[in-house]
């Protein structure tokens, strides 16, 4: 019974010690890993917010200074059928019109396919100016987490306010496979079968977390 005591003290003290040792670890390592996360995120606008020739299509002035006044605290502000969309969002002033940044994202086949998303305000809606998808860990390698190559990523954009009238679809559910990429953009259409064969999911998640930032933009009061 002693033995028995004495190894159940023992363990207890192991368990203590090791749980304060996780507990210190998370103290110190959380404020680090927040602070990585905004930084992955705010990288994430900036580079939405590039043409194609790496320029921004805002003044770095306002970029930064938005950035810092936005409150960096992510919540679901807007949720349909389609995906999430998450605060905070940006705006700015462009020459090219008013300029929205959101975050959103949608099922995919592992679990949530997250992305940044540029959207530009036209007197006939909203165009889409750029995205970068910045979470699809649970995606199959090889398959789905082709969704990570930019120039994949790039079938989807930009696509103008005309396109997107209707919303954005995959090539395979709009019956739209023999278009060019090019094409295709410009029926709202992301080619993406020839690219990902046999991985409809991913895409199409990307294309309903940009529906709901549609849906989530047609709300907002300008």
């Amino acid at each position: 019974m002693r033995e028995y005591i004495k190894t159940g003290l023992i363990l207890m003290i192991y368990c203590a010690v090791a749980g304060l040792a996780l507990g210190l670890v998370y103290q110190i390592t959380k404020d680090k890993i927040a602070l990585t996360e905004v930084q992955e995120k705010l990288g994430a606008v900036e580079q939405v917010l590039k043409d194609e020739s790496g320029n921004y299509i805002v003044a770095l002035d306002q970029l930064r200074s938005a950035v810092s006044k936005v409150d960096q605290e992510v919540k679901v502000i807007f949720e349909n059928a389609k995906g999430k969309v998450y605060s905070p969002v940006y705006e700015f002033d462009s020459e090219l019109g008013k300029v929205y940044v959101l975050t959103g994202s949608s099922l995919g086949y592992g679990g949530p396919i997250t992305l940044v998303a540029c959207f530009i305000k036209k007197p006939e809606g909203f165009s889409l100016f750029s995205l970068k998808v910045t979470d699809f860990s649970q995606e199959t390698p090889g398959l789905g987490a082709k969704i990570g190559d930019p120039e994949i990523q790039k079938r989807f954009y930009p696509m103008e306010a005309s396109a997107l009238a209707s919303g954005v679809r995959v090539d395979k559910d709009a019956n739209l496979s023999q278009l060019s990429a090019d094409e295709a953009k410009k029926q709202g259409v992301a080619k993406v079968s020839d690219v990902m064969t046999g991985a409809t999911i991913t895409p199409r998640a990307v294309a309903n977390a940009l529906n709901a930032m549609l849906d989530y933009l047609s709300g907002v009061k300008r």
